[in-house]
């Protein structure tokens, strides 16, 4: 009889775990983006949000919006981004570009930024994130994560073996992090593999809209992902994940 109880109870465990892992989140904030060219990632100072589109330089942008998605302003910005990241540190907004440049928005509204450095090892597709302090920034590769000083921008060191799409387009080069996670992603799929900070895997989860996969970040207390307009209008789509 105990033998049986200890079978159950394993049962039991595995259910609960399988449970967890096969939750599906619904967005709580959702919004229209007019990007020009792409959806490609977006930001938060907790006093607005802010989007970035990407594909051609010639056309970049940097669109304000309310914390709830209303659009307040876009502002011209002449670079092929991946991400948009804000830097707690020293308050201001940084972008990683299409070959793997790092610049610092020195004046948003008339689209002035300086070169911070170039991640010459780096994918050049790579869409990386800020630490929620600003001391580190974290690229995916096709689930290798390196990660940087920002203060430097020596390396620090890696994880390997985390889950994520084999392709750029998939969502293999993009990250999310926040104070005690790490968050990768298969766009093709919608499930995102959600790790501690030293590369453990705590739980995965399918988000039901949102689907381009350069757009995993985090902002704002939220996961984020978009739909991407293409060349017309783009969604994004807020998920609480805790």
């Amino acid at each position: 009889m105990k033998i049986l109880y200890r079978v159950i109870a394993v049962w039991s465990i595995l259910f609960l775990a399988m449970a967890v892992n096969a939750q599906t989140l619904t967005p709580r904030i959702v919004f229209k983006d007019d990007p020009q060219t792409h959806n490609m990632h977006i930001t938060s100072d907790g006093k607005y949000l802010y989007t970035c589109n990407g594909g051609k330089s010639d056309l970049g942008q940097i669109s304000k919006f309310t914390l709830d998605g209303v659009k307040i302003a876009s502002y011209k910005t002449d670079l092929d981004m991946r991400s948009v990241m804000y830097n707690p540190s020293d308050k201001m907004l940084y972008v990683n570009t299409y070959g793997h440049k790092l610049y610092k928005i020195t004046d948003l509204e008339n689209g002035i930024y300086s070169e911070i450095f170039d991640f010459a090892d780096r994918n050049e597709q790579s869409a990386p994130a800020i630490s929620h302090n600003g001391k580190l920034i974290y690229f995916m590769e096709y689930g290798e994560v390196y990660v940087c000083s920002m203060k430097n921008m020596e390396f620090k060191y890696s994880l390997s073996g985390l889950n994520a799409s084999d392709n750029a387009a998939g969502g293999g080069t993009a990250i999310a992090v926040d104070k005690k996670n790490i968050y990768c992603w298969d766009a093709g799929t919608q499930t995102v593999y959600i790790y501690d900070l030293k590369g453990k895997l705590r739980k995965s989860v399918k988000l039901k809209q949102g689907s381009y996969g350069f757009s995993l970040s985090y902002a704002y207390g939220h996961l984020w992902v978009s739909d991407d307009g293409d060349y017309e209008e783009g969604m994004w789509y807020g998920y609480v994940v805790e």
